[in-house]
């Protein structure tokens, strides 16, 4: 089920999952869907850095847990591109996170830029974008928990 954070202390635990398993750092403009399996948290996406006609996605998944169901991809792009307004989804990413690169390929991001060794562990940061007009998520119907 899709959860938004609704009081402080849900918001915090968002921010303290994505970054506990992806490493993000909070933000002021920081929004938040989870995923809940039996009252468990089990993934986050994070939307931030709202710039012009862009903003950053972060996803994080709790360990073993590598399924990411259609109503959440919906949610979040429906988010984004329809709620938000906005034409380009951005996601950085460390070349050496093979796992990362796949997961963002195969929702149909494409390389925009490449920074070689700019990582902190000397991978890649490699900037990925997608733009709603290649989403192929949009336009179904979201149930978001009440």
């Amino acid at each position: 089920m899709i959860v938004k954070p609704k009081t402080q202390v849900e918001w915090q635990a968002c921010m303290q999952f994505l970054n506990q398993h992806a490493f993000v750092q909070p933000t002021a403009d920081m929004e938040f869907a989870g995923w809940v399996v039996q009252n468990q948290l089990e993934m986050v996406v994070g939307f931030n850095a709202y710039l012009g006609e862009t903003c950053q996605m972060h996803v994080a998944m709790a360990p073993g847990f590598e399924f990411t169901p259609k109503e959440m991809l919906k949610h979040c792009f429906d988010h984004v591109f329809n709620q938000r307004k906005r034409s380009l989804i951005l996601g950085i990413v460390n070349s050496r996170n093979e796992k990362a690169m796949r997961y963002d390929e195969h929702l149909g991001f494409k390389e925009l830029w490449r920074l070689p060794k700019m990582h902190e562990d000397g991978g890649d940061i490699v900037v990925l974008g997608l733009y709603k007009k290649d989403c192929r998520f949009l336009n179904f119907p979201v149930k978001v928990a009440a």
